[in-house]
């Protein structure tokens, strides 16, 4: 928005993004910053005016994107652990795996708003934990959401089955719980295949997904530690270290193994592959 003053635009409270990112129960939320004043409307949201014809009508103020843009957020949900997170601060670290998984990211949406959402491919990042997967996938939803005005979401999949299980007791449907993301344009999907992968779970994984395959103009962004392909094609247990591959799921299975080929072979179509190498982030900071 260009309705700022010049003063305004010196604002150390927003960095003169214009509004604020804040933890609020959980999840990130956003307010316009105090420094935002439209010189138009004056904050109302409304213009009066004549039209061609010389009749006095409301309509609406251009600053309304910025406020939808804001609600669009509030209602995304994402992680409160991310409210400071975006891709100039990733971590690349040594491994170049990191670094071309943001170029990746910032590609993606310079093609998604190049081709004005016409984008039906999303990104699907594979790698062990502690990588910035959901950094990444996170980071581009905010850009998109907040520069762009584009609807996003996130799920953690894994704690979507919970409360659908938890619905089952309050007589609530699968589909209440499902539906707000089977048809938002861009949807985040943290953590697939976490968990047992039971045959309940995995036909909600299938709904969920076919749901957003066949409908061409929704874009998913996935992120997992099961790769496609085992390193070097041996499971952990196969190499004497049997401990160690019951420990981590990822080491032991693909991520085909875990969801079933269907679902996999969706997915691969959906989404191209981003393959993160590197140690883990959380482990380099204790």
């Amino acid at each position: 928005m260009k309705s700022k003053t010049a003063e305004a635009m010196k604002c150390n409270t927003c960095r003169d993004n214009q509004y604020v990112l804040f933890n609020k129960k959980g999840k990130i939320h956003v307010k316009a910053c105090k420094c935002y004043c439209c010189d138009k409307c004056q904050g109302t949201g409304k213009i009066f005016g004549e039209d061609a014809d010389g009749i006095s009508r409301i309509r609406e103020c251009q600053c309304a994107g910025f406020f939808k843009k804001l609600k669009l957020f509030n209602h995304a949900g994402i992680p409160g652990k991310f409210v400071h997170e975006d891709l100039d601060n990733y971590e690349i670290g040594r491994h170049r795996s990191l670094k071309d998984a943001v170029t990746r990211s910032r590609t993606f949406i310079k093609e998604f708003v190049r081709m004005k959402g016409q984008y039906s491919q999303g990104l699907i990042f594979m790698g062990e934990p502690g990588l910035g997967k959901t950094h990444l996938s996170v980071s581009i939803i905010k850009e998109l959401i907040l520069q762009h005005g584009v609807e996003c979401k996130f799920v953690d999949f894994f704690e979507l089955l919970r409360d659908i299980r938890h619905g089952y007791g309050e007589d609530i449907s699968e589909g209440e719980f499902i539906n707000p993301y089977v048809g938002v344009k861009v949807l985040v999907i943290d953590e697939l295949a976490k968990g047992r992968n039971t045959d309940w779970e995995l036909t909600v994984l299938d709904h969920f997904i076919s749901a957003r395959y066949n409908d061409d103009d929704k874009v998913t962004l996935v992120t997992t530690n099961f790769k496609d392909k085992l390193d070097g094609g041996i499971r952990q247990e196969e190499k004497g270290n049997p401990k160690s591959g019951f420990s981590n799921a990822s080491a032991r299975y693909t991520l085909e193994e875990k969801i079933g080929p269907r679902i996999f072979s969706r997915l691969m179509e959906m989404c191209k592959k981003v393959h993160l190498q590197g140690k883990d982030f959380r482990q380099e900071q204790c």
